[in-house]
């Protein structure tokens, strides 16, 4: 089945659809995303990716001729075009605004709205069972992470490296020691037997999976808080994961060139791993 696009109001072949070359997305990542992941042809949580949206938008000012329940409904007509079983719906709002090129955005702006669904392959069970690698890095990106903004270059550059070095993801930092999350992740260890997480602040996104594995912790009765980890803190931690819509939950075993615990996925990631896909059954079920 050929990719999905949904561009501006139409459903197009992907080929066929086109962004001016002066868009406020192209010109200055004036724009936000979300990803949402279908399982079993089923949206996951596209309501809570939207709400995150929205909050966005707010912050940068932007109105969109859809509300909530009109993008809802496009998911869902976008995942039955695509018969697809296991993918990534994209959406991204732009300002728009074809025009001269210039910093100061004011009345009059045409919103670009851009959907798209892709076939994905899940991350495979050997690789979760055996463990991924990680380094931590500086954190380089702007203050107001908790907009999904488009403008990822720090992102980029830092993961690239990270890949390069045969890690999943990096650990960012701040400059005062204290981890916020992954490039495309956010980022849980288990210290003295608590699973712990950066808080919800303007540091870091609050990720989907993020606040389900939260649930997960409290409805299992799971020891756990939201509490910034120093980097030093977690080279001594007996487990660390990452969390995010593609992989779910990545078993972290090696940061920085230190085994993590024993070196091989522990038994809260992998209990909340296989919580969380009950959740995700028990939610996308037709």
């Amino acid at each position: 089945m050929p990719d999905i696009c949904f561009l501006n109001g139409k459903f197009l072949p992907i080929e066929d659809a086109y962004v001016h070359i002066e868009d406020r997305g192209f010109q200055f990542g004036d724009s936000l995303y979300e990803v949402v992941r279908m399982y079993d042809g089923v949206p996951f949580r596209a309501s809570q990716h939207l709400d995150r949206l929205f909050k966005g938008l707010e912050f940068i000012e932007l109105e969109i001729p859809y509300s909530k329940e009109d993008l809802l409904r496009i998911f869902e007509e976008a995942a039955e075009r695509s018969r697809l079983d296991t993918a990534f719906i994209y959406l991204q709002v732009t300002r728009g605004n074809a025009g001269p090129r210039s910093h100061v955005f004011g009345p009059g702006y045409r919103p670009t709205v851009v959907i798209t669904v892709r076939a994905i392959e899940p991350m495979a069970e050997a690789t979760r069972e055996a463990g991924l690698k990680s380094i931590s890095h500086p954190d380089w990106r702007w203050a107001n992470n908790y907009v999904k903004a488009t403008t990822l270059l720090p992102n980029v550059l830092i993961r690239t490296k990270a890949s390069r070095l045969g890690c999943y993801d990096a650990i960012l930092y701040r400059e005062d020691g204290y981890i916020t999350e992954g490039t495309v992740s956010n980022f849980f260890a288990v210290l003295n037997g608590v699973v712990r997480t950066h808080p919800l602040t303007g540091r870091i996104l609050a990720g989907v999976t993020r606040g389900a594995l939260l649930e997960i912790a409290k409805a299992q009765r799971i020891p756990h808080e939201e509490r910034a980890i120093r980097v030093d803190e977690v080279y001594h931690a007996s487990e660390a994961f990452f969390a995010d819509t593609y992989g779910e939950v990545i078993p972290i075993v090696e940061i920085d060139g230190h085994k993590i615990g024993t070196g091989k996925p522990g038994p809260v990631a992998m209990n909340m791993w296989r919580l969380f896909r009950e959740l995700v059954k028990r939610e996308t079920a037709r």
